[in-house]
């Protein structure tokens, strides 16, 4: 029944039997009718079904697939005493991006209930029809007016890295062949205070994502002494209702430039929020459009580009009006993540996540730039920061720049 879910899903989804093709030409989607697609079962110890999830999710993580020639889903089914009791699919982020994890979720969910009901019903009736895939959106992004949208798109990353400020960090050392390298260490800091600021600036008019990244920007000013940072921003781009069931990666990037010089912290964070909005406007462009900007940028200024810093505001739904949030049982601590055993592309990366309608702060960095007690005084500065800047909101003030 399980692996019957799954294969369905599978031949539903395109995205999920495809392969990847790169020559001369450019990047090519290649797209299977069927092929092999293995499904690890796993019998789980009695008590240690999630741990065994989580562990298989972990493994396959740590293992990127070969895209020109596999599948990229890793499928395992958790099972306890014969009986199914976690489905695990892990899959690179080259090919699904966050919504649809969700999508897919929600369908398999779909599809064992009714599979579980008295009168079980063929599958293929159960979910409605797939109306846009790998093949529509190809033929989308291949209108006049995709074209146009992506020369604006690549217009304004020019315009943005033509005066990028130099990077806030050096680059990390290479390692010799064989030896050691840094690792990428998350520290994530959940606090009762940091919640409470939010909703207070919220409730003043101040945006929450910009809200964040001016803290952090600020933060990262005063320790470096580079006033201006550019971060890259992860932006999903289902801009139009029919791509709301769509399994695929429509995920690209945009570019903002944090300038900290002026101003006090509110006005930043304005500014902030308007710069934004217009990234997060151009953020749809053809991939070797960009490709033949950024070369042409990085020739004209006599160095390559830094775009190791990223910032991304994961939570799913406008945060105008947070939930009053509750008073926290302990001192906030900061917790561990470590996400790359040595550097990969990012020299920082900051993520604001939430819990249980509060927000949490994720700081993750290149150890050989930014330690882990480093990371650790960041996090608290931002909560000082935006706890001073919510008190001086409420008498009407505001925060010293």
């Amino acid at each position: 029944m399980v692996l019957g879910c799954l294969r369905h899903l599978v031949v539903r989804h395109a995205s999920l039997r495809t392969t990847f093709h790169e020559d001369a030409g450019g990047l090519y989607q290649v797209i299977h009718r069927d092929g092999v697609l293995p499904v690890r079962i796993e019998e789980a110890p009695e008590g240690r079904e999630r741990a065994t999830a989580a562990a298989l999710v972990e493994g396959f993580q740590a293992e990127e697939p070969l895209l020109e020639s596999e599948f990229a889903p890793r499928l395992a089914v958790v099972v306890r005493g014969g009986a199914a009791a976690y489905l695990v699919l892990v899959c690179s982020h080259v090919v699904l991006d966050g919504r649809s994890e969700r999508v897919l979720a929600a369908e398999a969910r779909t599809l064992l209930a009714h599979a579980n009901a008295p009168a079980a019903t063929d599958p293929r009736t159960v979910l409605p029809p797939v109306v846009h895939g790998p093949a529509e959106q190809a033929g989308v992004e291949a209108r006049a007016k995709s074209r146009r949208t992506s020369a604006r798109s690549v217009a304004y990353w020019r315009a943005t890295l033509a005066d990028a400020p130099p990077a806030l960090f050096p680059s990390p050392t290479a390692p010799a062949p064989g030896g050691p390298s840094a690792p990428i260490w998350c520290g994530r800091l959940a606090s009762g205070a940091l919640a409470e600021a939010e909703a207070t600036l919220v409730r003043s008019g101040l945006g929450s994502g910009a809200l964040w990244l001016s803290a952090v920007a600020r933060v990262l000013a005063a320790r470096t002494g580079h006033p201006a940072m550019t971060f890259r921003l992860p932006v999903s781009n289902r801009f139009d209702q029919t791509l709301d069931g769509y399994v695929g990666n429509l995920s690209q990037h945009t570019v903002v430039t944090v300038d900290t010089a002026s101003g006090t912290f509110p006005e930043l964070a304005r500014r902030v929020e308007r710069d934004l909005m217009r990234a997060y406007f151009h953020a749809r462009y053809d991939p070797a459009e960009l490709a033949e900007a950024t070369t042409e940028i990085e020739s004209r200024r006599g160095a390559p580009l830094d775009l190791t810093y990223l910032f991304n505001d994961v939570r799913s739904r406008p945060h105008k009006q947070p939930a009053a949030p509750r008073p926290p049982a302990h001192a906030p601590e900061v917790s561990w993540e470590l996400l790359h055993t040595a550097n990969s592309d990012i020299k920082l990366h900051v993520r604001v996540t939430g819990s249980a309608g509060r927000p949490l702060l994720d700081i993750a960095a290149d150890t050989s730039l930014l330690s882990r007690s480093a990371i650790t005084e960041a996090l608290f500065a931002v909560e000082r920061l935006l706890v001073d800047a919510a008190r001086a909101a409420e008498h009407g003030g505001a925060p010293s720049p």
